[in-house]
């Protein structure tokens, strides 16, 4: 499925993610944006945001306790379904997750976790399990650097471009279904 972007003069409808909306820079958008075009996992994500307003999030994070400043973010975004759910299965919603962001459809916020929200398939999967394991196993190498397994938990939310992009595709959607009828 793909969304036309709009094409204005001084980029009024302020869907323009190409550039800061200052008033300077208006003036300066005169271009056609390509169209976003959504797949199917990127379009369950939508509506699974629009269902539920948020979404939990996490990220992997390999750290040392000597060196302060080594700190590496080893898998992100991490979105678990079930506890016992597969590292290619989890990259694969990363990077629909990943996408999304990209296209600034969605805000992945590790510093914000979700209030009152059980975190436990994301800390108690067999996932961050094999990730500390493979940690724990490192940090018996004297060359390695990193020594602790960390998850910083967070949230995914619609942005405002992400809200106005999905009112469209239901419109799209309605518009298609009573054509159908």
């Amino acid at each position: 499925m793909s969304i036309k972007q709009h094409q204005s003069p001084n980029c009024s409808s302020h869907s323009c993610s190409c550039h800061s909306h200052s008033t300077d820079s208006e003036k300066d958008c005169s271009h056609a944006h390509d169209p976003l075009t959504f797949t199917k996992g990127e379009i369950a994500v939508l509506q699974d945001l629009v269902r539920n307003s948020y979404l939990p999030v996490s990220r992997f994070v390999m750290s040392s306790s000597k060196e302060k400043e080594a700190r590496f973010a080893s898998l992100a975004p991490v979105y678990i379904n079930a506890i016992d759910d597969s590292l290619e299965k989890v990259k694969e919603i990363g990077g629909v997750l990943s996408g999304l962001e990209k296209k600034r459809l969605i805000s992945l916020d590790y510093d914000i976790p979700l209030q009152n929200y059980d975190y436990t398939l994301h800390t108690n999967s067999v996932l961050f399990a094999y990730f500390t394991e493979t940690v724990n196993e490192g940090k018996k190498k004297p060359s390695f650097l990193c020594d602790t397994a960390e998850i910083e938990l967070g949230s995914i939310a619609l942005t405002e471009l992400g809200e106005k992009v999905w009112a469209q595709i239901r419109h799209e959607y309605d518009s298609a279904d009573k054509a159908n009828l």
